[in-house]
Formats: C-alpha cells, sequence, structure tokens
C-alpha cells in the first residue's frame, strides 16, 4: 500500500467516517490506471477519468446494511435507470 497512493486514497475512503456507500448510484469514482487518449489529429495525450455522481454521496452504516440485500447496488441501479433517472 505505501508505494501506491492510489490504494491508499481507496483504504482512507473506506475505513473512514463515510461508511458504506449506499449503492453506485451515490458514490464517486476514479480510474486507478491513466490511460491514452488519441484526437482527430492523431496525436495522444494522457488522462486521469474521475467521475462525480450527479445525485451526491450518500451511505450507510454498519448497522443499516444488515437489512441491505448483497445485490443493492446493482438492484438501485437497475430501478434508477427503468425510472429514467
Amino acid at each position: 500500500l505505501c508505494h501506491n497512493p492510489e490504494s491508499i486514497h481507496q483504504v482512507m475512503i473506506l475505513m473512514g467516517d463515510r461508511g458504506i456507500p449506499d449503492g453506485y448510484r451515490f458514490m464517486h469514482g476514479y480510474l486507478g490506471h491513466t490511460i491514452k487518449l488519441v484526437n482527430k489529429n492523431g496525436e495522444w495525450v494522457y488522462c486521469q477519468l474521475h467521475m462525480k455522481s450527479m445525485q451526491g454521496t450518500k451511505f450507510i452504516t454498519q448497522e443499516d446494511s444488515f437489512n441491505k440485500s448483497p445485490d443493492h447496488s446493482q438492484k438501485d441501479l437497475y430501478e434508477a435507470i427503468q425510472r429514467g433517472e
């Protein structure tokens, strides 16, 4: 972990005061790796992608997690898409 800043960042999120994300819609994301993008002129640049949730972040406690299905995040995302959210 100490040689990988991205891993430390993720561990701090998971073990911090934020708690457990309440589904995929309520968490931010980022690529752990840098990718190479190519523009229409054939020039390439390195890029790091960060995704911000339009719904904001929302977390549940360890106790609340006992009342949720293991598939809660997938089901919530699927149902939100079906509702057009």
